[in-house]
């Protein structure tokens, strides 16, 4: 049974090894680096669009859930009361920031 498990990771090493040699590397003017520049750009649009849906989601739980008020934040934003008494608005990155 040892020599079997011997066989085997020596069998499994040797394979990674031949593997991790025959990855070529190649200039950045190919499509290779096209398609990776546009992963990270989709990337960044999508974490900006999330963003923006977490932050409307939480405004409008808020609209339905607490109080409005007149009052403005710093920026404009809208203020809410909740059941505690608590006042806070949104931000951008759609978290509750209480107002002392």
């Amino acid at each position: 049974m040892k020599h079997i498990i011997k066989t085997f990771l020596i069998f499994s090493l040797s394979t990674i090894t031949t593997i991790s040699f025959a990855q070529e590397n190649k200039d950045s003017t190919g499509v290779r680096h096209t398609v990776k520049q546009a992963g990270k750009t989709t990337g960044k649009v999508v974490k900006k669009t999330g963003k923006k849906v977490g932050e409307v989601g939480a405004k409008s739980a808020a609209k339905v859930k607490d109080k409005s008020l007149k009052e403005k934040g710093p920026n404009g934003e809208t203020v809410y009361i909740d059941k505690y008494e608590r006042k806070y608005y949104v931000n951008k990155d759609a978290k509750r920031v209480y107002i002392k």
